[in-house]
């Protein structure tokens, strides 16, 4: 069984770590290991321990990663799970091991390599979208990874306020909104979404479950 490290989030009391039930129920093919935020130097363990790694959804990423001034709408995640995120991320992209993002996933992968944010689609980019909530179409991008389990189009949902504005030349863009925004992005290594495969039907995450599990398998070998 293929294991995989998943980042938890913090309550807003700032002491009570959790994770969502629907990454667990998602994720139920892999063994999981949850990474609690601790010293940075410890998550070299947890790189060895496992295959890949997923950086799930979360609160807002402090702009001044990216150079912004923060926006009345953002809300910034905790700063112990924020080292966190960064940190696992840079230890198993040394390592050459997969990655795998979904919502603010996504912005912490293309923020690490230099990309900026959307801080807040309603009131910076126009749109008739609520990517609040709204479900919506996306294009899927030719000759990329996502093209080769997914149809041209697709149906997500959207549960976001911020978005990739510029993204890091190290990534492809892999799907694209009807609107215009950047909703995924990948490379030989990394895989990262900006809506919730786990929260999607049972076809979608049926086929999301096997892309990531070949993506994995195939760096693993790789790696061997």
């Amino acid at each position: 069984m293929l294991k995989i490290a998943l980042t938890i989030r913090k309550k807003d009391d700032h002491m009570t770590y959790f994770v969502n039930q629907t990454y667990l129920q998602f994720l139920s093919a892999f063994q999981i290991e949850l990474v609690i935020p601790r010293n940075h130097h410890q998550y070299k363990d947890i790189v060895n321990r496992n295959d890949a790694l997923l950086i799930c959804g979360g609160n807002d990423i402090n702009p001044i990663y990216f150079h912004q001034d923060k926006h009345c709408s953002t809300q910034l995640e905790d700063k112990d799970i924020e080292a966190m995120d960064f940190a696992l991320f840079h230890q198993f992209y040394k390592a050459h091991k997969p990655i795998i993002g979904i919502c603010r996933g996504i912005q912490v992968i293309n923020v690490f390599f230099h990309g900026t944010l959307i801080q807040d689609i309603p009131s910076l980019y126009k749109t008739t979208i609520n990517h609040s909530h709204d479900t919506h179409d996306i294009n899927i991008q030719p000759h990329t990874l996502l093209s080769q389990y997914f149809p041209t189009t697709i149906q997500t949902n959207s549960l976001h306020h911020q978005n990739i504005k510029s993204v890091s030349p190290l990534f492809k863009i892999n799907a694209i909104s009807v609107d215009g925004l950047i909703e995924g992005i990948e490379n030989n290594q990394i895989l990262a979404v900006q809506w919730h495969p786990e929260r999607m039907d049972s076809l979608h995450q049926k086929q999301f479950l096997q892309l990531i599990t070949d993506f994995i398998e195939k760096k693993k070998s790789h790696l061997s």
